[in-house]
Formats: structure tokens, C-alpha cells, sequence
């Protein structure tokens, strides 16, 4: 039994290497969204972004073999608006990342994301799992909020 946890244990933090990929995607996605709207403005680079992002997941997906569209028909079309949230993310970014260079960007997007998620969590939005705030978890998101604002002021 304990060889059955401790791989299942192994198993699950293998997907800890997911958000860490995630989160030098958003870093890196942040840094080239700026540079590319500094030359061809924020709009514009939206849609090449989202096109450029369209093209590999749409080449990826008809590699990958069993290329079937059904799946369209069983989606809630309200949560396809996350392609719409994609669009406020690229061009709140890069309009960002200009003004405020990609660290005080990441900074506080994480923050935001923090903050959010855990609205979300402890109200059990959109089908979540309702798991309440704690003391200390409040705690923990006044410090990461102080330590922005501090970093801010630092500079």
C-alpha cells in the first residue's frame, strides 16, 4: 500500500511541472507581446498572437490523429469566452508591459490571480469545489499585496 501512495504521490507532482511551465509561457508570452505591440501596436497584436496560437494548436490537433469537430456540439458556448478573455489578456498585457516593463506586469497579473482564484474557490464558482478562506490563507494574500506595494515604492 505504501509503494501504491508513494507512486500515486510521484504521479501527482509530476503535474507540478505544469504550472511552472505555465508560468515561464505567461513571462516569456508577456515579454514578446510587448516587444511585437511596440512596433505594430496592441490590436494588431492580439491578432497575431491568437492567429499564430490558432495555426500550431489547430496543426497539433490534426497530427495528433482522430481529428473529430463533434465535440463542439456538447460545449457550453458561454465558456468558448474564454477565447474572448485571451483577447483581454494579450492586449491588457502588452499595453502593460510597455508602461510598466514585464516584471511589475507579472507581478501584479499573479496577484490578481491570487486574488480571484481564491474568490472563486471559497465561493465555489463555476462548478468548483467550495473550499472557504482561512485565516492564515488571508494573511498570506495581505503579505503577497503588501510585498507589490512595496516593491512599487521601491523603485
Amino acid at each position: 500500500m505504501k509503494t501504491l501512495t508513494k507512486k500515486l504521490s510521484f504521479r501527482n507532482m509530476g503535474y507540478l511541472i505544469l504550472p511552472v511551465i505555465a508560468g515561464i509561457a505567461i513571462t516569456l508570452q508577456t515579454a514578446f507581446s510587448g516587444k511585437i505591440s511596440t512596433k505594430a501596436g496592441s490590436l494588431e497584436t492580439v491578432i497575431l498572437i491568437h492567429a499564430c496560437g490558432f495555426i500550431v494548436a489547430l496543426l497539433i490537433y490534426l497530427i495528433r490523429g482522430n481529428a473529430n469537430f463533434k465535440f463542439v456540439s456538447d460545449i457550453n458556448m458561454l465558456s468558448v469566452m474564454a477565447g474572448a478573455m485571451g483577447v483581454i489578456i494579450i492586449f491588457s498585457i502588452s499595453k502593460s508591459f510597455v508602461a510598466n516593463g514585464a516584471l511589475m506586469t507579472i507581478m501584479i497579473s499573479v496577484v490578481v490571480q491570487l486574488i480571484a482564484s481564491k474568490i472563486i474557490d471559497h465561493y465555489g464558482l463555476f462548478g468548483t469545489v467550495q473550499v472557504p478562506i482561512t485565516l492564515f490563507q488571508l494573511l498570506s494574500l495581505i503579505v503577497i499585496v503588501s510585498g507589490v506595494v512595496m516593491f512599487q515604492y521601491s523603485q
